[in-house]
């Protein structure tokens, strides 16, 4: 499937809408309780550690967080390298993508990376008519709350969820509703989800607890990935089913390894290493705890070989600006160069 210029530019919005995911990867942790509404039966909320992950027994598992246009720039630079030296990605059992990973694990299965390339790569080149379509560097007073809010918590508890959730709710976005997911279909290039391995996680902003969008849940894809990216003040909240959803970053993890759990080999992709340094590089768009590294030894203990990716910065580079076109074309760059030089390491441990 080709993709025209035409096509580009009207995907713009989306691009310019996908935001990071703060935090790492979750450790066992108290989850919010379920809803008492119709709703609560949707199957979509799942506590953390999900209990029964489709990871379980299975060989090979991938989890990607999030984080903006400069990682969705990474991933496909750093894909493309991998896929050049015969690293078929497509072969995991199960993949689990948060916001700008949920849009590159769609990719990956529905066989879009080249499609996904085009566009990042077009606005490489042109940052200034992204900016123009959609300038995520100007925020109204709404959106200002909800982006300020998430970067002064300090816990993953429910009520701090709920009240990222409500900041989310009253943000006047532009990258909102219907549209969002329209032109997110434009980057996968299909609404049919494309295979029972895709696994798109978020956070419902009333209730607080996470959510889990797979094949089963008779959800679009596109819509799923518009919710997972769907960055309190940036973009969205979406609509899943009857659930007003968020980001699936906003808690305790931004990698949701514990649905991958079980898996022989795991492919785990962080945008940073869960340290303190990560919000002061721009690694970060929330203050939430990051527990990257506890749930990489879960796993390990779990009986999981895992290869931990860290994305981290450019060379030479102290800061990013996760959601400013002008990080696509050095990411993009950073990532492919970074893909080569790991290529028959990743290719040798895929195998």
């Amino acid at each position: 499937m080709t993709i025209s210029r035409r096509d580009i530019v009207t995907a713009a919005t989306a691009l310019a809408a996908l935001p990071v995911l703060a935090g790492g990867v979750a450790a066992p942790a108290t989850a919010a309780q379920p809803d008492e509404s119709a709703d609560a039966a949707d199957g979509l909320a799942i506590p953390i550690p999900m209990r029964n992950p489709p990871g379980m027994g299975k060989q090979r598992g991938i989890a990607l967080c999030g984080g903006g246009e400069y990682l969705v720039a990474w991933y496909m630079g750093y894909f493309r390298a991998l896929n050049e030296a015969g690293v078929d990605l497509s072969l995991a059992d199960v993949i689990i993508g948060t916001s700008a990973g949920s849009v590159a694990g769609a990719a990956i299965l529905a066989g879009a990376l080249g499609r996904l390339h085009t566009a990042m790569a077009f606005f490489g080149k042109m940052p200034g008519l992204l900016l123009k379509l959609a300038d995520t560097t100007k925020l109204s007073p709404s959106q200002k709350r909800a982006v300020d809010l998430a970067l002064s918590v300090d816990n993953s508890d429910p009520e701090t969820i709920q009240q990222i959730g409500r900041a989310a709710m009253a943000a006047h976005n532009p990258a909102n509703g219907a549209k969002y997911a329209r032109t997110i279909r434009l980057l996968v290039g299909q609404s049919a989800w494309p295979s029972p391995k895709l696994f798109t996680t978020a956070n419902d902003c009333y209730t607080g607890e996470r959510l889990i969008v797979s094949a089963a849940s008779g959800i679009d894809v596109t819509e799923a990935c518009a919710a997972s990216a769907s960055w309190p003040g940036r973009a969205g909240p979406a609509w899943l089913k009857d659930r007003y959803a968020m980001d699936g970053g906003v808690c305790q993890t931004s990698t949701h390894c514990d649905v991958i759990a079980g898996v022989k080999k795991a492919i785990v992709i962080s945008l940073s290493d869960g340290g303190p340094a990560a919000a002061a590089q721009g690694l970060r768009l929330a203050s939430i705890p990051n527990t990257l590294m506890d749930e990489i030894a879960s796993l390990k203990a779990g009986g999981s070989e895992v290869k931990l990716i860290v994305v981290g910065l450019p060379p030479g580079w102290t800061h990013v600006e996760l959601l400013n076109p002008v990080s696509i074309k050095p990411a993009l760059d950073y990532g492919y160069a970074r893909g080569k030089a790991e290529a028959a390491e990743i290719k040798q441990f895929w195998a």
